[in-house]
């Protein structure tokens, strides 16, 4: 029969990896949750719409990666591509953002149809924060405060840079994006197919080309610093003094713009030195224009989002809790009932451990050669002996130590010292 393998640029999650986005979540949500922020959930399906009036039409997200697709009715439906949008409007359907000023979290699967390599699959995992309701530039100092911390907590501080730029409002974007057709106009014959859709459409995303043809001419390009307004430019340079202030060290990257339509003014994104050309981490930025695109009523925003599968490239096995794991043996079918019980009782007793049970096996030779290949660290065996003088027999496999334990407390408290 045919051996059915995983989607082109899908991602099987090992045990072992597994445990490593299970370590990096939880110290994302130790962090987010001493910010304030509260954990929402919502669909990995939505309406195609949302993502067209929101991501952008001009954008390589609309136009080439999304996974669109009819329901029954004839709805078109789409794949999530990126969390935002979908949690704004959860938060506006919800009535969240009528409630006041809300500090949001969410994990989950996005899906992208992009040519698979390091760094970059087709269904990627996300973490995210958004903020709504918070006018001044207090919330995005915030936001890098806390990209910085969490990535601090993992040990990346040396391995990872932050880039920030100030894209103006949505007017000076326009006034922008004006110059922009002026310039790259001149250049038609050097532009490839996708630039010359974006320049008449929207010339802004040529900046945003990954076309590597390109660059040296999108460098030469206006800077959008020279054509962004007094207030912009005011907020951002508090944005700058602050985290110069908290010790973040940064890098202003005037061509950074992000690759989705709705950001405005501030924009930053952490990357890495060490994954190759994917080497963004961490994006976010402003949006406050998102919500009246989807119909809600002009709503302040700011967020960021960590890509978990590139995160999980850099942060080291060593830093992950190692987890002690412990095999309890019956050495007599009879004594079943007996380790089913200590094993309980073992696992309400020792938080940081493995518990497992060798059930009806008795070959203790053949037990021990398989907890060997398991890199089991403790064995205890039930026996006859055990079970008449209420004692424990302890085997320390790593150290080839075997010890008797005359109750159960001192049984406890001596996995808990080792």
């Amino acid at each position: 029969m045919k051996n059915f393998t995983k989607l082109r640029g899908m991602l099987d999650i090992d045990p072992s990896l597994s445990s490593k986005y299970s370590f990096i979540e939880s110290n994302f949500n130790k962090i987010s949750k001493s910010y304030g922020y509260k954990e929402v959930r919502f669909p990995i399906i939505e309406a195609t719409d949302l993502f067209r009036r929101t991501v952008g039409n001009e954008t390589d997200i609309v136009n080439k990666e999304m996974f669109t697709f009819n329901s029954k009715s004839g709805k078109s439906m789409t794949l999530r591509p990126e969390g935002t949008a979908g949690c704004m409007r959860m938060a506006i359907e919800e009535g969240l953002v009528d409630a006041g000023q809300q500090k949001l979290s969410y994990k989950g699967p996005m899906f992208r149809y992009e040519r698979p390599q390091k760094g970059r699959s087709r269904q990627f995992q996300q973490m995210s924060l958004e903020a709504y309701g918070f006018k001044d530039s207090q919330i995005d100092i915030e936001m890098i405060e806390i990209s910085y911390k969490f990535f601090k907590e993992l040990s990346l501080d040396k391995d990872i840079f932050l880039e920030v730029n100030s894209i103006g409002s949505q007017e000076d974007q326009k006034n922008y994006s004006l110059e922009l057709k002026n310039f790259f106009s001149k250049y038609k014959k050097d532009l490839d197919e996708d630039s010359l859709k974006r320049l008449e459409k929207n010339p802004l995303r040529i900046l945003d080309s990954k076309n590597k043809d390109l660059l040296k001419l999108i460098d030469n390009a206006p800077k959008i610093n020279e054509f962004i307004s007094d207030d912009s430019k005011k907020t951002f340079k508090e944005i700058r003094e602050a985290i110069t202030g908290l010790n973040i060290k940064f890098t202003e990257n005037p061509l950074l713009v992000r690759g989705l339509d709705y950001y405005n003014d501030l924009v930053f994104e952490w990357k890495s030195k060490s994954i190759g050309s994917q080497d963004t981490i961490c994006g976010g930025g402003r949006y406050d224009s998102l919500s009246k695109m989807i119909g809600g009523r002009d709503i302040k925003a700011t967020g960021f989002s960590i890509g978990l599968d590139r995160l999980s490239l850099i942060v080291e096995d060593a830093k992950i809790p190692y987890q002690k794991t412990l095999l309890l043996v019956s050495l007599e079918e009879s004594f079943f009932l007996s380790g089913l019980k200590l094993a309980n009782s073992l696992r309400d007793n020792l938080d940081n451990f493995s518990i497992q049970f060798s059930g009806k096996e008795t070959n203790l030779k053949s037990i021990l050669k398989k907890a060997s290949k398991r890199n089991i660290d403790f064995m205890v065996i039930i026996g006859k002996r055990e079970l008449e003088e209420n004692s424990y027999t302890l085997k320390k496999l790593l150290k080839n130590e075997e010890i008797k334990l005359d109750n159960f407390d001192l049984l406890i408290s001596n996995l808990k010292d080792n």
